[in-house]
C-alpha cells in the first residue's frame, strides 16, 4: 500500500467511525429507554465521534515516527458546532477514555465515624452531556464536508488503484 492509499484508507475509517457514532445516536433518539445500556451507548458514539480527532497509527505513520494521522476540525465549522466539537474531545479525552482528576475538580474530607476512618469525596462537577441533537447535526455536517472531500481525495489518487 502506498502512503496515499494509506491516507485514503484513514480518511475512509474517519469516515466510518463519524458514521458509527450518527447511527447510534439515532438509535438512541428514536428510543424512550434510559438506562445503563443507553448510557453507554451515548457515551461510546462521542467516543466514535471523537477518534477521527485523535492519533492513528498505519505502516508509513506511526506513533514511533512521530507523525500517526491526525484529522483537524474540517473547515466551515460555526463557532458553536467548534465550540461543542471541541468540548466533546475534552470530554472523550479527560472523561470518557480517561479519568483525569482535574475534571472533577474534588475535595477530600476524612473523618472518624464508629472508630472507623472514612473518606468523603466532594466533587463540584458532574458529567454534563451534550445535547444528542446538537451532536447529531454536528455529526451530519461534518459528513457532509468530509464526503466532499473524499471524492476529491479520489480523484487524486487517480491511477494507483491495486487489486
Amino acid at each position: 500500500m502506498t502512503t496515499k492509499q494509506e491516507e485514503y484508507l484513514h480518511y475512509d475509517e474517519c469516515i466510518a467511525s463519524l458514521n458509527r457514532a450518527w447511527w447510534i445516536l439515532q438509535k438512541l433518539r428514536e428510543t424512550q429507554q434510559r438506562d445503563a445500556i443507553t448510557a453507554s451507548a451515548f457515551r461510546f458514539a462521542l467516543v466514535e465521534y471523537a477518534k477521527p480527532y485523535t492519533g492513528s497509527d498505519g505502516v508509513h505513520r506511526n506513533r514511533k515516527k512521530r507523525n500517526s494521522y491526525k484529522l483537524l476540525p474540517p473547515p466551515g465549522l460555526s463557532a458553536e458546532d467548534l465550540e461543542l466539537h471541541t468540548y466533546i474531545l475534552t470530554l472523550r479525552d479527560q472523561v470518557l477514555a480517561h479519568s483525569d482528576l482535574t475534571w472533577k475538580d474534588a475535595a477530600v474530607y476524612i473523618n472518624r465515624y464508629g472508630g472507623d476512618l472514612h473518606a468523603i469525596i466532594a466533587s463540584n462537577k458532574e458529567l454534563p452531556l451534550p445535547d444528542i441533537d446538537a451532536v447529531i447535526g454536528l455529526t451530519e455536517r461534518t459528513l457532509d464536508i468530509m464526503y466532499s472531500e473524499k471524492n476529491q481525495r479520489l480523484e487524486d489518487l487517480g491511477g494507483t488503484v491495486s487489486c
